[in-house]
């Protein structure tokens, strides 16, 4: 922010300064010898223009008083030394008289008005200055996006712009107004005097000594205080302090209101994933409880009028009905530890052969219906993640690609090494994902009905803690559609090395 001329500073241009006088001196000095070179030139009358100019500079770079002082000593010079008789004040002729008078006439008139001229030209100076310094106020206070925003840069243009310090005065929780910014102000204000002032503040600006107490208010309540030392300051100053809080006041009740809708957004999406939870829970869960259930009790009732084969196919759904209630468990803690930033990264160096074979097994029982062809190029290199974790992405993606793929429809499985990262991509022959919803599959709850078994339905974390898994490691997953084929394919890129600030 550009520096101000106060008011200080403008009154000691307005008002000459010894040396102004010794310089209006100095001019005159220079006029006359200037004048002495050139009087044989030019007639003794004409030699006054040379003086006249001599007060012209004078006044356009002082002030009047000098420009008086060097049109008298201009007057004198010139009567001194060029008009007859020579070396004396006295004036023969009297044509020369009415010169003297007229110059005299002339300096005094033109010096003053040269005077007025800079006097305004500085006044000018400091009204650009102050719109200037306004209009980067304004411009910083509707761009501040938080209180202490606002309040740093109410205090900044305060200490530089008016060479004011001050301090700053905000209610807490309970009302009370305590200090929240401030330059080093000795404020010799109590706290009982603080909190008497913030009870009647809201009615006018109150003053205590040389202390200046200005309300940060808007239409409806006061919302914050401002104490500064307005001893030095003018009428001026003190109205546009007042401005300057008016605005703070606004810029202060909007940023409070950006917080509160702020926090009514995060009240508002908690209490959706908080619905969507139980909602997915409540569905999710029971349905392979209510399988494992039923199962058993057929069996502890029935088992014994149960052929072998009955109670084989029985045991079996109770298996896979509990496996299916672990990866659901499973995906929730995932999702949990995710949401609150737990998901600490165990990494080293492992074979993607091993991870992808560990995610097959898991999903051996799952696969059985669907054929999983696996190829893995000879130049893969060693990972370096955290191999539990990557195995359960592709657990996860894989349990997507079956509940999507038709009967014997056939899922494949590619990796290879690709510009210094290694590709992973699992294809399905599903019906495929429109790719207006390729994005949106990867966030929490939102489940693509297209092709899903409604028996086989998910939570809808599943994608989204593949997502974040991988990004945990510095990769990346989306979802492309396949070439000449019907079905989706789930791209993984993981970096092929460990990160710079990683140890091997």
């Amino acid at each position: 922010m550009p520096t101000q001329i106060d008011a200080e500073q403008a009154d000691q241009l307005f008002t000459a300064k010894p040396l102004a006088y010794a310089g209006a001196m100095v001019i005159v000095l220079i006029s006359v010898s200037l004048a002495f070179l050139l009087h044989r030139l030019m007639p003794h009358a004409n030699l006054s223009l040379l003086f006249l100019t001599g007060v012209l500079i004078i006044s356009a770079r002082t002030g009047l008083g000098p420009s008086l002082v060097a049109s008298v000593l201009s007057f004198l010079a010139f009567n001194f030394f060029f008009t007859p008789p020579y070396y004396t004040f006295e004036v023969a002729d009297d044509g020369d008289v009415a010169t003297l008078i007229f110059f005299l006439l002339m300096a005094a008139i033109t010096g003053n008005l040269a005077a007025r001229m800079h006097q305004e030209m500085i006044k000018r100076r400091l009204s650009l200055q102050r719109i200037s310094n306004l209009y980067e106020f304004s411009r910083h206070m509707s761009s501040a996006a938080s209180t202490d925003d606002v309040l740093d840069t109410l205090v900044d243009h305060f200490t530089h712009s008016l060479n004011c310090p001050v301090a700053v005065y905000l209610p807490d929780n309970n009302g009370v107004p305590v200090l929240r910014t401030g330059t080093n102000l000795p404020v010799p204000l109590t706290v009982t005097d603080i909190k008497q002032a913030w009870s009647v503040i809201a009615s006018e600006p109150l003053m205590q000594d040389q202390w200046q107490l200005l309300p940060l208010i808007t239409d409806q309540e006061p919302v914050g205080m401002l104490v500064m030392n307005s001893e030095q300051m003018d009428s001026e100053q003190l109205n546009l302090s007042r401005s300057l809080c008016q605005q703070a006041a606004i810029a202060l009740h909007r940023t409070q209101l950006a917080e509160d809708l702020e926090q009514v957004r995060l009240v508002s999406e908690t209490e959706q994933l908080r619905s969507a939870l139980l909602s997915s829970v409540s569905h999710d869960l029971r349905t392979p409880l209510a399988s494992i259930i039923g199962s058993t009790t057929s069996l502890l009732e029935y088992g014994e009028s149960f052929s072998s084969k009955n109670r084989t196919e029985l045991l079996e759904t109770v298996v896979e009905e509990a496996r299916r209630l672990d990866r659901h468990i499973q995906n929730l803690l995932d999702m949990t530890r995710l949401g609150q930033g737990k998901l600490n990264l165990r990494r080293d160096w492992v074979d993607l052969h091993d991870i992808i074979s560990s995610a097959v097994e898991r999903m051996r029982d799952r696969l059985k219906e669907w054929p999983l062809k696996i190829t893995i190029g000879s130049d893969v290199p060693l990972l370096w993640v955290h191999g539990v974790l990557i195995e359960q992405a592709l657990v996860n993606l894989l349990d997507n690609a079956v509940r999507f793929s038709p009967a014997d429809g056939e899922i494949t499985l590619t990796a290879r090494y690709l510009d210094n990262q290694v590709e992973i991509l699992l294809c399905d022959e599903g019906p495929g994902i429109p790719p207006e919803e390729r994005e949106k599959i990867f966030d929490m709850f939102y489940t693509a009905r297209q092709g899903d078994r409604g028996n086989l339905q998910g939570t809808g974390l599943g994608l989204a803690i593949v997502r974040g898994m991988i990004m945990a490691h510095g990769g990346m997953v989306t979802a492309q559609g396949r070439l000449n084929h019907h079905g989706t394919c789930m791209q993984i890129l993981l970096p092929a090395g460990p990160p710079e600030n990683s140890e091997a």
